[in-house]
């Protein structure tokens, strides 16, 4: 297993950016890793990992069993960083959306051994992250297998109304406009949905004492009527927190990758 520290300059962004990445390496029946490296031998199925808000690319990392569970699923990790921007193109800011959706995938596919089979890609945040994740792969669904969303921001107006002290800048992400209406609310997402073929599967998680655990269940009946049984929902004890993400990671793995939720 390595891990990368990338920086790159970003032509949509216009300035350089911080990307951290997680690889896979042979390994011997034994568990020590190999010497006989092929390069470009293998592609690998990738998890792309956003993170939450006051959050960076090395917040997983640094957070989570994030490192141990890749190794054990033999899968790629790209953590990009967005700063406060919600994965959106700013209203007042950079253009993060532009950036996640037409540069990341081919920026890290020309650098590293990552698979482009859409079976092969999965897409999991936490809370901004998770908000990210969704609205990455219901306006994308032909990219992604399944996507993983952990105590996900599904009600921006009601975020911006509730969560004012977590977020006083909120007003740089998005106008009043776009809180109203329009494809940057998930609700607005989900029913202009066109499921392919096979279908998107989603997980949402959510702790039983999290601050974002009302609006998630709220947006839960509208996943479950639209999705049907690709739709998987989960709670357990906790708070908002890196205590409960990383209690639930493993699996929300499981399930990304092996399409089953698993109690670990």
């Amino acid at each position: 297993m390595s891990i990368h520290q990338n920086n790159f300059y970003s032509n949509v962004l216009k300035r350089p950016t911080n990307v951290t990445v997680i690889l896979p390496e042979p390994m011997t029946a034994s568990g020590s890793v190999a010497t006989d490296y092929v390069s470009g031998s293998r592609l690998l199925p990738t998890i792309w990992l956003l993170h939450g808000l006051g959050g960076d690319a090395t917040s997983w990392v640094r957070r989570t069993s994030i490192e141990l569970l890749a190794t054990q699923y033999r899968v790629a990790v790209v953590m990009p960083e967005t700063d406060r921007g919600f994965y959106t193109d700013m209203v007042a800011g950079p253009k993060y959306w532009t950036y996640l959706t037409t540069e990341l995938m081919a920026r890290m596919r020309f650098i590293f051994p990552l698979a482009s089979e859409r079976a092969q890609n999965f897409v999991m945040g936490n809370s901004m992250g998770g908000y990210g994740a969704l609205r990455w792969a219901l306006n994308f669904p032909e990219k992604f297998a399944a996507v993983a969303a952990l105590s996900p921001v599904t009600d921006l107006a009601k975020f911006q109304q509730e969560q004012a002290a977590l977020m006083p800048d909120f007003e740089l992400a998005f106008s009043p406009e776009q809180l109203a209406t329009g494809p940057a609310n998930l609700p607005y997402l989900l029913a202009h949905y066109q499921a392919p073929t096979p279908a998107l599967r989603v997980l949402m998680t959510a702790g039983d004492a999290d601050i974002l655990r009302d609006m998630d269940e709220q947006f839960r009946p509208q996943l479950a009527v639209k999705l049907g049984s690709d739709f998987t929902w989960q709670q357990q004890a906790g708070r908002h927190d890196w205590t409960l993400w990383n209690q639930q990671l493993p699996a929300a793995m499981h399930w990304l990758i092996k399409g089953g939720w698993r109690i670990v």
